[in-house]
């Protein structure tokens, strides 16, 4: 009689046995019953959740190739065979029904009947508790990997941008891989500035982006660890993020603003262009959003808006972006609106340089573990456990690390202080509506976005002057100015409430604050 054997090592499932105790187990078991070993089939580093190993699909084909060859199957133990108790089962009766084939472990006798009851009831029972096995495994490696992942760590295949590394204390980190995270920075410039996917996809891959499909851009684009985020999920299934340890690529600014972009139900198809100030604002009488382009002149082009459905409705740029450029700078913040400005721009930055000043006490802490690990070393070398060379060799990479940890918490500090003082910069610079915008003049969606929120219900353009149905509840108190400078005009005037005002604020906050963490 003539039989196959299979052996199975896992690197996840901690078996005790190696594959030369297991094959050795099954030359004995054969030559025990006389049984002549004609294939040793092996998966080193597979999981026991699965049949679909390399060797175990090997063996399958043997089995089909060469039915009736074979008549037993040998594992050391079944927990060798399968972890999955209903998987392990069935594929044992397939086995035997189909090519005659019995799967026997080594403590079991050859003559063994599997259909009797107590056979069937103490295999089960030894899958059951193998399956058991598994399942405990998979919650410890699941509690292990949430643990990191609240310690700030991601402990998984480094994503592109990231190289897997280790930190001063062992552990696994991500570190920057500055060529590929530039890749990702400029796909991150491209999407917020309006371009489309297939645009940057094609831009990316010529400049070195070697992921191809088209998903490939979106997966960076949805990916938080390059906002140096965690995404972790509780007990109750709600999500939640947690600062990683890792060096981010992008900021949480530019991250969360392409994910408010990407959720929109309808994504906006505007391209947008910095000298269209009002593409996507300036509506025709007839209700539709004119188009902007240029027309050739005698020397020079010249910006136009005009109408899809009125040809005839032809508004030159110049002119109309000079009298819009006065409608923002009457539009006044109040003195009162100016403070809470001020005051909420302070709060939103000090929080947003959270990650910073966390990670200053962090390497602070590193350079208190490299000075303690230094006076140990001269410890031993004044006992004369170490010699000279050891202490040597082992003080300049202690020196080198804590130069390179002080370097990183004074870059730190710089960034900090630079950010600080960006934001007071521009906020000494505001005003009026047309300051917030002239900080934008480089940033069109950004600009348009600001636009949309003042004028929520468009602008047309009648008898040479703007007119819209209502302005941000907020501005409200400009309206009259407005309307005796022949400026705009205002159909509805609506009285700000509290919240207007604080959704008015809390909006402009964003936009500048966003505005100074890019540079």
């Amino acid at each position: 009689m003539k039989a196959i054997g299979y052996m199975r090592l896992s690197s996840k499932d901690q078996s005790r046995y190696s594959l030369d105790v297991q094959e050795a187990a099954i030359n004995a078991y054969c030559a025990k019953y006389g049984l002549e070993l004609i294939a040793l089939f092996k998966d080193n580093g597979q999981r026991s959740s699965t049949f679909s190993r390399l060797d175990f699909q090997a063996l399958e084909i043997f089995i089909k190739r060469y039915k009736g060859l074979v008549q037993y199957m040998v594992v050391m133990e079944h927990d060798r065979f399968s972890r999955d108790l209903s998987e392990a089962l069935l594929k044992i009766k397939k086995f035997e029904s189909q090519y005659g084939v019995k799967v026997v472990s080594v403590d079991e006798p050859l003559d063994i009947d599997p259909t009797d009851p107590t056979v069937f009831i103490s295999r089960a029972f030894r899958y059951a508790t193998a399956n058991a096995e598994l399942l405990n495994i998979r919650a410890r490696t699941i509690r292990g990997i949430k643990r990191a992942h609240l310690e700030g760590r991601f402990v998984n295949k480094a994503p592109y941008g990231y190289s897997n590394s280790r930190d001063l204390l062992g552990k696994g980190i991500l570190v920057v891989n500055n060529q590929e995270a530039e890749i990702v920075q400029q796909i991150f410039r491209y999407y917020l500035s309006g371009m489309s996917l297939r645009e940057i996809t094609t831009i990316m891959n010529r400049e070195g982006f070697p992921l191809k499909g088209h998903n490939a851009v979106t997966r960076i684009l949805d990916n938080t660890l390059y906002a140096g985020l965690i995404k972790v999920i509780d007990e109750d299934g709600k999500v939640k993020y947690v600062k990683a340890l890792h060096e981010r690529i992008v900021s949480e600014a530019d991250y969360w603003l392409v994910q408010e972009i990407r959720n929109r139900k309808k994504p906006s198809k505007l391209k947008l262009d910095k000298d269209y100030l009002l593409k996507g604002l300036l509506k025709c009488s007839c209700g539709k959003y004119m188009t902007a382009g240029w027309s050739k002149g005698k020397s020079r082009y010249y910006l136009y808006y005009r109408c899809i459905s009125h040809i005839s409705v032809n508004i030159p740029g110049k002119r109309i972006h000079e009298q819009f450029r006065l409608v923002l700078e009457h539009l006044k913040l109040t003195k009162e609106q100016l403070i809470l400005l001020n005051k909420k721009a302070a709060v939103r930055i000090d929080k947003l340089l959270k990650d910073e000043k966390q990670q200053i006490r962090g390497r602070q802490k590193m350079l208190q573990e490299l000075d303690a690990k230094m006076e140990s070393l001269e410890e031993h070398l004044i006992e004369g456990t170490l010699n000279k060379i050891t202490f040597k060799k082992w003080s300049e990479q202690y020196n080198a690390e804590h130069s390179r940890v002080r370097d990183i918490i004074k870059a730190t500090e710089e960034y900090i202080a630079n950010q600080l003082q960006l934001m007071k910069k521009y906020m000494s610079g505001i005003h009026t509506v047309q300051d917030i915008i002239a900080c934008q003049n480089d940033e069109p969606l950004a600009r348009q976005m600001i636009l949309k929120f003042v004028f929520r219900y468009g602008l047309q353009y009648e008898d040479d002057r703007l007119r819209t149905y209502k302005i941000c509840p907020a501005l409200s108190h400009n309206c009259i100015e407005l309307t005796n400078r022949g400026l705009l005009r205002v159909d509805e005037v609506e009285t700000a409430t509290k919240a207007d005002h604080e959704h008015f604020l809390n909006f402009i906050t964003e936009q500048l604050v966003h505005l100074s963490s890019d540079y």
